[in-house]
């Protein structure tokens, strides 16, 4: 838990540096940004708001949170929240600059350690392993819904507005390109398998192929569970 909590803190941090170096964010970030801006709330308030209404959806789609799924979608808010509130805004470009990455880097950091703990994931990334475990590929399903909320936050804000402002810019397409690579290497560091998942021996089925973890399972690349969710009709 301690490392779900600082993993997602991290998270927000991340964001904050990135915003605070004027370079533009993250396609998700673009529309937590723009319903900030539009609903009068912080950057921290628009993160909550939008992953409200996307856990919201978890609802009709049947997915099943997990023990620290709630957390998951509240801290990434309280730490951009808290980075802005301490990091100042630099004129010097070099400063700003040196934002970028540091901020790249400590989300990264944060999502590798939230994934580790194994406690659930946030709402966004259950949606997409809903989608995956209904037949569409994890990174489709990711870019997709990464063009939803860009697109979603630049009829928001407004194209000319989003680059002036910084929202939208060349760090968007560095972020973009080197965080997945980048949380790929820093994961396993942190994974931390149940015990439960580590020492059981998987069960065979009459046709010899392995069990799932039960209907609508959702699980990380390591096999363990982050959210379930019963398919239409069950």
């Amino acid at each position: 838990m301690i490392q779900m909590v600082v993993g997602t803190t991290l998270m927000g941090v991340g964001v904050g540096l990135v915003v605070r170096s004027q370079s533009g964010l993250l396609p998700l970030d673009v529309l937590h940004a723009a319903v900030a801006d539009r609903a009068g709330f912080t950057l921290g308030g628009g993160i909550i708001a939008v992953q409200a209404v996307l856990l919201a959806l978890w609802v009709p789609l049947r997915i099943r949170p997990g023990p620290a799924t709630l957390l998951a979608a509240i801290m990434p808010g309280v730490g951009c929240d808290l980075t802005l509130a301490i990091v100042p805004t630099y004129g010097e470009l070099p400063l700003r600059l040196a934002q970028l990455p540091a901020g790249g880097f400590a989300f990264a950091l944060g999502v590798a350690l939230y994934l580790g703990a194994h406690l659930g994931a946030n709402p966004r990334d259950g949606i997409i392993e809903h989608l995956h475990l209904h037949g569409y590929d994890r990174a489709r399903a990711r870019i997709v819904l990464d063009l939803a909320c860009l697109a979603g936050g630049l009829l928001l804000i407004g194209p000319a507005a989003a680059v002036r402002t910084g929202v939208v810019g060349a760090g968007s397409v560095l972020l973009a390109l080197a965080v997945g690579p980048l949380v790929a290497r820093l994961k396993p560091l942190f994974d931390h398998i149940p015990p439960t998942t580590a020492t059981a021996t998987p069960t065979v089925s009459a046709s010899n192929g392995p069990a799932s973890n039960g209907p609508g399972a959702i699980v990380d690349s390591a096999g363990t569970a982050l959210a379930t969710d019963t398919p239409v009709g069950k």
